[in-house]
């Protein structure tokens, strides 16, 4: 129940009504009923994902709001803890694994959970484990906000909880994680973050006498790390050490690409650039029409769409949007850069459109709608399960928005949008094949769309602060002039980096309606295809 202590009251004998006690907290009170029914809203998303409880339903009534969660049967880990006092470090590490995934998950969609440790975690009767505890019992008003970064649980909280204006990110997750794996493995009380910043008396697992091996114990300790900067920023690179013994120097820099692409000519007019290119996924963009005849009538007459308007004709997956239908097709993508592992993808045409935040308020990159639609919507509509593991999650950086008190932070994305400086003004953006004058006309940076996309030429890029959203224009121009992020709809042009792989290849073509695998080699429209 959405109950802020301090500012309301309830007499249970007459009424069940809530009562903001003091006029002034009116308008705080509902701005956090607000908070509290969006971040319902936000677990909602994740009610698939085993290792979380399920958000059940969320509702408004008694002038409150109130979440309904799954009932779990079992014991905290807390408690089991203090009936068996420690966990092995091969059982842990095996009982975490779906906890991770979801974390995972949660932290893609730009939230963090901020209060992991043995209290939050349940213990299944068939030894499954769920995080509980998402703030739904913390006090949402704007007094409740300004103490959030001090609802923590000393031992598991790192400094930057103890903090008001503290920048947290999974990197604090991370340290709560590591914290609640150090208390089950050792049985001991972490110590205090706080302490640790005067006298770091951390002592490693072996000390105590617990075998473990040694990648484990560096990866847990590392994650432990006082200084944020020093610990993991994304949990897959936590994951990596953790279960597959990397060495940590490969994870303390960003990637680097070695540029192989575009190829860039200039003739005596202008300049001509060609990218290597691969089909990966696959989206809807063409429409189907009534002059398609036999197919158009299926689709018109079909009763079995899903839950997500698609449906499966002889082998092609196509979609409904209002009284249209449209057919996935593969995706086909630049490569701005690549090395032997992984490549720079952007999406050669404007595949979708969509408005780069709903609410109508000043937002930036990490809370915005359109980041959310493409690591969850866009996402799931595009790739399989296995694509989507073949896709890299980016450090993305927020630039810092000094006329909104907005310091400069990160993101950790597996889609997004591309920078302002990453189409120009920098060597980068040179190298994609951009011009580096942003107000320049640049046939690289124009785009096609898809029949899906209705045909527009304006595309979103990562806004730069919390007000005026930047969008390239039809001929190339990067338009920076007063129009607003808020519900204002562009095109979208994803960009991921994606993993290459033996596995990869088997994407890099397309497939007729009767089967027949189709060669690929050269297009003239976008250079070599990668084979």
């Amino acid at each position: 129940e959405f109950f802020p202590q301090g500012i309301v009251t309830r007499n249970i004998e007459y009424q069940d009504t809530v009562t903001v006690t003091f006029v002034g907290e009116k308008d705080n009170y509902e701005k956090g009923k607000e908070r509290f029914l969006k971040e319902a809203r936000t677990m909602a998303k994740f009610s698939k994902d085993e290792g979380i409880v399920k958000a059940l339903d969320f509702f408004e009534i008694n002038n409150t709001a109130y979440i309904v969660m799954e009932y779990l049967e079992g014991i905290t880990l807390k408690q089991y803890l203090r009936e068996n006092q420690r966990i092995a470090p091969e059982d842990l590490i095996e009982l975490l694994v779906p906890l991770i995934e979801s974390l995972d998950e949660i932290h893609s969609q730009g939230m963090i959970h901020r209060d992991i440790s043995p209290d939050n975690i349940m213990v299944l009767p068939d030894g499954r484990i769920k995080l509980m505890d998402f703030g739904a019992a913390r006090d949402y008003t704007e007094f409740g906000e300004k103490s959030l970064s001090i609802v923590l649980k000393p031992g598991y909280a790192p400094p930057e909880q103890y903090q008001t204006h503290g920048i947290q990110g999974p990197w604090t997750d991370i340290y709560a994680l590591c914290a609640t794996m150090y208390k089950c493995i050792t049985g001991e009380n972490p110590p205090d973050a706080i302490e640790r910043v005067m006298d770091d008396s951390l002592k490693k697992i072996s000390e105590f006498g617990i075998v473990i091996p040694p990648q484990e114990e560096a990866a847990i300790i590392k994650g432990m790390s006082v200084s944020a900067k020093d610990r993991y920023q994304d949990i897959k690179d936590f994951c990596e050490d953790l279960y597959g013994g990397y060495e940590e120097d490969a994870y303390s820099a960003p990637q680097e690409y070695i540029l192989q692409n575009p190829g860039i000519q200039h003739n005596a007019f202008e300049k001509i650039v060609t990218w290597d290119c691969l089909w990966f996924g696959s989206y809807p963009q063409t429409q189907i029409r009534e002059k398609d005849g036999a197919i158009y009538t299926i689709l018109k007459n079909e009763k079995d769409w899903d839950s997500n308007n698609d449906i499966v004709v002889n082998g092609i997956k196509y979609h409904k949007k209002e009284e249209n239908y449209f057919r996935y097709e593969p995706i086909k993508w630049r490569i701005l850069q690549r090395d032997n592992t992984t490549a720079f993808l952007l999406s050669d045409i404007i595949l979708d459109i969509q408005p780069y935040h709903k609410e109508t308020e000043k937002i930036f990159w990490g809370e915005s709608h359109i980041r959310n639609w493409l690591n969850k919507n866009f996402m799931e509509a595009a790739f399989i399960s296995q694509e989507q593991q073949m896709i890299e999650a980016m450090k993305r950086l927020n630039v810092a928005d000094n006329t909104y008190g907005m310091p400069e932070n990160y993101t950790m994305d597996k889609i997004f949008l591309l920078s302002e400086e990453e189409i120009s003004e920098t060597s980068n953006a040179q190298r994609y094949g951009f011009s580096k004058s942003a107000s320049s006309y640049d046939k690289a940076r124009k785009s096609e769309s898809s029949q899906y996309a209705k045909d527009t030429s304006w595309w979103w890029i990562q806004a730069v602060d919390m007000e005026n959203g930047v969008r390239v224009g039809a001929d190339g121009w990067i338009s920076k002039n007063g129009y607003y992020i808020l519900k204002y709809n562009a095109g979208i042009r994803p960009a991921l980096c994606l993993k290459l792989s033996s596995n990869l290849f088997s994407y890099a073509g397309t497939v007729s309606s009767d089967g027949t695998v189709n060669e690929v080699g050269y297009d003239s429209e976008c250079g070599w295809i990668l084979k």
